[in-house]
């Protein structure tokens, strides 16, 4: 079994902190300076303020629900997103034309678009780490399912590619951190300062940017994160979103999740184990399930894409009819950012 446990004060290879502009074959990982230690007591703690990553208002509010004991934030949260989406007609009628998408009765529909609505408060101060500021907190109310998936050595190469998706509280990568696991993530959004005021919960080796708007700082950024793969690190990237070239859709009850096809690219060319990762809450608890790899590349690209295809097409098929009122991106998030 491959051993993914670091402390918190051990050196994190990584070249991240500056763009990669050399083509040719990657050089030496640069070692960066160990964090606190943890004998000083800061080793674990999460962050000194919240992250800043929505609103200046949101931040004001996330800021002062996190004085309150855990989570009495989350619950205060979820109860602000059931009034927001009522005093907002177009984001109720949105979740109200998922809920229906799913086929129950009129009375089971509003239920379902009001449990939407109550997720998507409750998942901005999951998010936002409301009243969290230990990784202790993170590690008693979340588990993690399937880690015995990962497998392997603490050598072997290329290091496992985990695939998420947007469905569920967006704190996967974290969570999995908590627990142990050591990774980089693959982040869509620009963060405004890593490892500072913003987001001082994210060492700058912990982060790859792929949010490039030209194709050709898309392609640099696949490239830095193909030499972590063939280095042997795990990086996390999602598989949906708004960033990339669409690789295939999947019909599910209400729409359709769009697949995206970065992490398709980096598959075959490393042929690095991929796992899906969906996560899920029960309340505050956040469940994360590592599900089995994908079979190995094959190495005709179109019959490894018809087997792709079929495997997402039951793990997010089944997500979806088990969880409809958490999958918010296929409700309305995408929706929202169009506007």
């Amino acid at each position: 079994m491959r051993d993914h446990r670091i402390s918190m004060n051990s050196e994190v290879p990584s070249d991240v902190e500056s763009r990669a502009t050399d083509p040719g074959e990657p050089g030496p990982v640069k070692q960066l300076p160990s964090g606190p230690s943890p004998a000083s007591g800061e080793g674990n703690r999460v962050w000194h303020v919240p992250p800043f990553r929505y609103s200046a208002l949101l931040r004001v509010l996330t800021v002062h629900l996190s004085r309150a004991p855990w989570p009495w934030g989350e619950h205060i949260m979820a109860v602000l997103g059931v009034v927001q989406g009522l005093i907002r007609p177009s984001r109720f009628r949105w979740a109200l034309d998922w809920a229906r998408g799913q086929r129950p009765g009129p009375l089971a529909a509003r239920r379902l678009a009001l449990s939407l609505l109550w997720h998507r408060g409750r998942f901005l101060a999951k998010e936002a780490l409301v009243g969290v500021d230990h990784l202790e907190i993170l590690r008693r109310s979340s588990v993690v399912n399937g880690a015995v998936h990962l497998g392997g050595s603490a050598a072997a190469k290329p290091g496992n590619l985990l695939l998420g998706f947007h469905l569920g509280p967006a704190v996967a990568p974290i969570v999995l951190r908590a627990h142990g696991l050591s990774l980089i993530e693959a982040v869509e959004w620009p963060l405004l300062t890593p490892g500072g005021e913003q987001d001082p919960f994210l060492h700058p080796s912990e982060v790859l940017p792929i949010y490039g708007e030209l194709p050709s700082e898309r392609a640099r950024e696949l490239y830095r994160a193909r030499r972590f793969l063939l280095q042997g690190h795990t990086l996390f990237i999602t598989g949906d979103g708004r960033i990339g070239k669409e690789l295939f859709r999947i019909p599910v009850p209400g729409g359709d999740a769009v697949i995206r096809r970065g992490w398709w690219i980096l598959r075959r060319q490393t042929k690095a184990p991929t796992l899906p990762v969906l996560n899920h809450s029960e309340g505050s608890r956040v469940t994360v399930t590592i599900y089995p790899p994908l079979p190995s590349p094959d190495p005709d690209a179109a019959r490894d894409l018809d087997m792709c295809r079929e495997h997402l097409s039951v793990v997010i098929t089944q997500y979806v009819r088990r969880f409809p009122g958490q999958c918010l991106s296929l409700a309305f998030a995408w929706r929202e950012q169009e506007r």
